[in-house]
C-alpha cells in the first residue's frame, strides 16, 4: 500500500507541478513578440503532454488506493476532495483547449488570464492536500 500512494502522490505531483510551470509560461506569451510568443506556446504544449502523464498516473493510483480502502468512499472529506480533483480536470482540459487557441491566435493571450489560471491551480492543490492530510468531515 506505501507504494501505491508513492505512485499516486509522484503523479499529482507531476501533473500540479507541470500545470502551475505552464500556466507561469503562458502568462509570459503577453509580452513577447514574433517567434519568441510562437516558442512560449509550442513549449507549453510539449509540457501538457507530460503533464497528463502525471494525470494519468495520479487518476489510476488513485482508484488502485480506492480499491483498498473502500470504506473512504463513505467519508465527506473524501466526497470534497473528488470534486476538487473535478475541479482540476476541468482546469487541465480549459487550459489544454486554451493553448490551441494560442497557437491559432497567439495575440489573444493575456498576463492576466494565466496568472488567474495559476491561482486557481494552486487554491485547489492547497485544498486537496488540507482534504486528504486532515480529514475534516
Amino acid at each position: 500500500m506505501p507504494w501505491v500512494l508513492t505512485f499516486h502522490l509522484f503523479g499529482v505531483i507531476f501533473w500540479l507541478g507541470g500545470l502551475l510551470v505552464i500556466a507561469s509560461l503562458l502568462a509570459l506569451v503577453a509580452d513577447e513578440v514574433g517567434v519568441a510568443k510562437e516558442r512560449f506556446i509550442v513549449a507549453a504544449r510539449r509540457l501538457f503532454i507530460g503533464c497528463n502523464i502525471g494525470a494519468a498516473i495520479a487518476i489510476v493510483f488513485g482508484f488502485v488506493l480506492i480499491a483498498f480502502q473502500p470504506e473512504v468512499m463513505r467519508q465527506g472529506w473524501f466526497h470534497l476532495k473528488l470534486l476538487m480533483v473535478l475541479l482540476l480536470i476541468v482546469v487541465d482540459v480549459r487550459l489544454y483547449r486554451r493553448i490551441g487557441a494560442l497557437e491559432n491566435e497567439p495575440a489573444s493571450a493575456t498576463a492576466g488570464e494565466f496568472r488567474i489560471v495559476h491561482g486557481m491551480l494552486s487554491a485547489l492543490m492547497l485544498i486537496i492536500l488540507l482534504l486528504a492530510l486532515l480529514k475534516p468531515f
